[in-house]
Parts: C-alpha cells; sequence; structure tokens
C-alpha cells in the first residue's frame, strides 16, 4: 500500500491509494491523473492540462475524467510515440 501526498491551497493532504502495480483506473479523475504522471499537486497538474497533458475527455459539469491512454501519450518519449497510420482513419 502507498500514499501519495497532494498540495491543494498550501496545505499536503495525503491521499491513501491502494492501486496494484499496473491497474490504474482506466477514467481517472484529477487527483489520481496528477499522481500517475507523477505531478507533486493536483494544482500543478490542472496548470499543464491543455498544454503537455491533455484535456479530459469526460466533461460533464464538476465531473472530469482522464483517460489512462491519453496520460500515456502526454507522458512518453518522443523517440517512443507510436508513429500513427492514416490508413488507421479509413
Amino acid at each position: 500500500m502507498s500514499s501519495l501526498v497532494f498540495q491543494t491551497r498550501g496545505e499536503e493532504v495525503p491521499r491513501p491509494v491502494s492501486i496494484p502495480v499496473g491497474a490504474w483506473p482506466r477514467r481517472m479523475s484529477a487527483d489520481f491523473a496528477a499522481g500517475y504522471v507523477g505531478e507533486a499537486s493536483v494544482d500543478c497538474f490542472l496548470s499543464r492540462v491543455g498544454k503537455e497533458y491533455p484535456r479530459p475527455r469526460i466533461s460533464e459539469g464538476r465531473r472530469r475524467l482522464w483517460l489512462r491512454d491519453d496520460l500515456d501519450q502526454a507522458i512518453l518519449p518522443p523517440e517512443l510515440a507510436h508513429v500513427r497510420d492514416v490508413a488507421e482513419d479509413l
């Protein structure tokens, strides 16, 4: 069992997380997404959304969820990025 620490409004808030290695959820809220990509806080993650990180795939009112695949593409080093075949879109 591990524990992530997030900083919100200047306060550190421990968030216990019991996610088995390799079993991150497919859709993640901002706090899980921040931990997944290795950001120090949710605020840091959100400040980079739309620049370094993708916008949430699901955005309904206050509910915002990021897909693990989208986050993986954002944090993947350029030399390992999948070359997209245009024929896949046809």
